[in-house]
């Protein structure tokens, strides 16, 4: 389903996420008030726009009403963010995520009403240090509530099928894809199928239960 985004702030951050989205087919209108960001993205996305998002007329012109998500991108510059995202929701945004750079800025713009706050630094730590803790997870991140996980099948869960493991009642975990070694990437349909060791996996679940059940 394609969606209907704004970027508000073309830093590194607003600009690579307004093409990757405008990429894979989503309508993107990119606005910053700095031309030449500006220009660097505007045959890349549907719409961008010159203009200064703590502004108030620029909200209201901007309808954000219309748009399945605003995020707000300038968090080097905080009191403009906070600006932005205040005028964004007196304006009826349907969901606003904000970029922060530390803790105490996520608290802040969660409590003046972010739907969500990203930490895109710490975002990449937390999963990296996962993935160099664990060795049978090779990547991990969350998705609506659960945990979506890229993991190797250790020598505890080998020779067994998925339906003697009996992973969905008694840890739900789900295995959606599986790899053998020298084959391609298959869905997985049959319960009956036996895990061998060395086996890539892609599982949901809960992010507890999948590290305690993959760690070793």
């Amino acid at each position: 389903m394609k969606g209907t985004f704004a970027i508000l702030g073309l830093g590194t951050f607003g600009s690579k996420l307004a093409v990757e989205l405008s990429n894979v087919g989503h309508s993107v209108v990119a606005i910053d008030r700095n031309k030449n960001r500006v220009e660097e993205v505007k045959d890349k996305v549907s719409g961008a726009i010159i203009a200064d998002v703590s502004n108030p007329d620029t909200i209201r012109e901007l309808e954000v009403r219309k748009f399945d998500a605003v995020i707000i991108g300038m968090s080097s510059h905080f009191e403009d963010l906070i600006l932005a995202l205040t005028l964004v929701k007196q304006e009826g945004a349907k969901k606003v995520i904000a970029k922060s750079n530390t803790s105490i800025q996520k608290r802040i713009l969660l409590r003046l009403g972010a739907d969500e706050v990203i930490q895109p630094d710490q975002d990449i730590a937390e999963r990296l240090s996962k993935r160099l803790s664990m060795s049978n997870i090779s990547d991990m991140f969350e998705f609506k509530g659960s945990s979506i996980a890229e993991v190797t099948v250790p020598e505890s869960l080998a020779g067994k099928s998925i339906r003697e493991l009996d992973l969905r009642r008694r840890y739900s975990i789900i295995v959606l894809l599986i790899k053998k070694p020298g084959r391609d990437i298959e869905t997985v349909w049959n319960p009956n199928m036996t895990l061998e060791r060395g086996d890539e996996l892609t599982v949901i679940g809960d992010e507890k239960k999948i590290l305690n059940l993959f760690k070793n």
